[in-house]
């Protein structure tokens, strides 16, 4: 993000972000407000989320650099506060946005929310990037994680079926969900897939996040089919976990 936001002017931070109804610098500042609440945390049950509001409510006025500034600020306190805790830490017993958890859990997700509101800000300008290494692999777990949920209750796959989803680059990955009684996610498929949807890394997490309409990979040729392919394309369809 920093490397990304060094090159950017006023006019870019004012520009849209993919994420609807806000500009590149609203992306910005969410992360930059969460990190400075954040790392204020005690209670580990409970949010600080007046402090993440009060922050946002001190940069609600600042120009795009000033935001910048600010992050690279907090994100040197924080990478020093993570450096400092033990496995024992990490492992503690947290909030998460995803129900409770650990500490470890909690920013397993920062990880993806800071990703993926980066991509907020490239996609639109014109400035692709950071679709590979620890990062982006964090990001594709957290919608390894969620494939159950796309494939059974979204798409409304049905008993028996088996769905693949083949991620061709530059991140890497088939993913694999069966529906036997419940919708599963599991590491290999005990028959031929009912459904195969292929898509590239940055097409695919596009989708997963919200931020495209489907149809518009499927037209063009990003998003292809195989095997059962109405299924298929509920499939791809409805991949959208977060917002």
């Amino acid at each position: 993000m920093l490397e990304l936001g060094r090159t950017l002017s006023e006019a870019d931070w004012a520009s849209p972000a993919l994420c609807p109804g806000w500009t590149c610098r609203d992306a910005l500042l969410h992360l930059t407000s969460a990190e400075i609440g954040f790392s204020q945390w005690t209670d580990l049950a409970n949010p600080p989320w007046d402090e993440l509001k009060a922050a946002h409510r001190r940069l609600a006025d600042a120009s795009g650099a000033e935001v910048l500034d600010a992050f690279a600020a907090i994100t040197g306190t924080r990478g020093e506060q993570l450096a400092a805790m033990s496995e024992a830490d990490l492992d503690a017993a947290s909030w998460t946005a995803a129900g409770p958890g650990t500490y470890r859990r909690y920013m397993e997700i920062r990880v993806f929310d800071h990703w993926a509101h980066e991509q907020d800000i490239r996609v639109p300008l014109g400035h692709p990037g950071h679709l590979s290494g620890r990062g982006a692999e964090i990001s594709l777990d957290e919608a390894h994680i969620a494939l159950g949920y796309m494939v059974g209750k979204k798409a409304a796959a049905p008993q028996g079926a088996r769905v693949t989803i083949e991620i061709t680059g530059p991140t890497t990955r088939t993913l694999h969900a069966v529906i036997d009684g419940r919708a599963r996610v599991v590491e290999e498929l005990d028959g031929p897939a009912t459904a195969t949807v292929t898509a590239d890394f940055a097409t695919f997490m596009l989708l997963c996040c919200g931020r495209i309409d489907p149809t518009d990979p499927l037209t063009d040729g990003r998003v292809t089919l195989a095997g059962d392919t109405e299924l298929a394309e509920r499939v791809a369809r409805n991949l959208a976990f977060t917002i």
